[in-house]
């Protein structure tokens, strides 16, 4: 297991935005920041969530700030704070539950046949 926290840009319908990506800890998918136009009122904002697959999310682990950099600070300051109260049954669970999401028909490439 690593600590290493890596980036992947977000892919909605095979399509891809400026300044939007998942958050990825050891394969598992644990988080998301993205650019948010004319939010809050006609500026600017990006916005950051973290939250564990099968875990609820603290109103804490989510928030906006001025550009991505900001974002992956705070990311990196929640995570530091989730990472130890995870088991490795929770991990194992997370594992489980997003392999079955990957199966599901809209998350499969448009190529795949049934």
């Amino acid at each position: 297991m690593t600590d290493q926290l890596l980036l992947r840009k977000t892919v909605i319908g095979g399509e891809t935005a400026p300044d939007d990506y998942v958050v990825i800890w050891d394969g598992i998918r644990i988080g998301r920041i993205h650019r948010q136009i004319g939010l809050p009122a006609g500026r600017q904002a990006v916005a950051w969530g973290v939250s564990f697959p099968g875990k609820p999310q603290h109103p804490s682990h989510r928030g906006l700030c001025r550009d991505v950099e900001e974002c992956k600070q705070m990311v990196k300051l929640v995570w530091g704070a989730i990472r130890p109260t995870l088991t490795e049954g929770d991990i194992r669970e997370a594992r489980e539950w997003q392999e079955r999401g990957e199966n599901r028909p809209w998350n499969r490439p448009t190529h795949w046949q049934d």
